[in-house]
């Protein structure tokens, strides 16, 4: 994905300055996509000149002026495409398996403890998830466009159910590593 298309997605949704994006970020997506402000700023200015979105400047005289920016046809139907676009694979990095990949060169302690620093930044993640799903669906029953909704809830449960996968790895690594038991697990 791309941050364009992150930001033609809320545009569709309401008008927003580059600051109200960045919260918008912040409250939604930053747990599969996060976006610093500098890098809104730059695609918004992208997306303006390629006419996929207009800016509307408010002269405020006590403050900088306040720029609003509004999705055009031509963004609506970039998102539009976007969205009904299969996407090709894309390779991930993950730093962490790389240390756990040679982690046969340091002593079982040094990487135990760098799996339950792991295990702990996850548990506390998937905490916050669960704590952001809950909110979440005591708002469910009141909301216009539960279908709309639905959808923002589907990329929470990928992301608690991929995190509690990920952890239930962890301490199982992490417990053979103890045990000593070296030898490769069926899976």
């Amino acid at each position: 994905m791309s941050l364009k298309h992150a930001i033609l997605g809320f545009l569709s949704y309401t008008p927003f300055s580059g600051y109200d994006l960045k919260k918008a970020f912040d409250r939604s997506v930053q747990h599969f996509w996060p976006a610093d402000q500098s890098q809104i700023y730059r695609t918004l200015a992208q997306l303006e000149e390629q006419g996929l979105v207009t800016k509307e400047v408010i002269d405020r005289e006590d403050r900088l002026d306040l720029k609003i920016y509004h999705l055009t046809p031509a963004g609506l139907q970039e998102l539009q495409d976007w969205l009904s676009t299969p996407l090709p694979a894309e390779a991930t990095r993950e730093p962490f398996l790389v240390q756990v990949f040679f982690a046969g060169k340091i002593a079982d302690e040094e990487i135990a403890a760098v799996i339950e620093a792991e295990i702990h930044q996850v548990e506390e993640r998937v905490a916050e998830y669960e704590d952001m799903y809950q909110k979440w669906l005591q708002k469910f029953p009141q909301l216009e466009n539960q279908r709309e909704f639905f959808f923002t809830l589907l990329t929470l449960e990928y992301g608690l159910r991929s995190n509690k996968t990920y952890l239930t790895w962890l301490e199982g690594a992490l417990q053979r590593i103890r045990q000593k038991n070296y030898v490769p697990k069926e899976v």
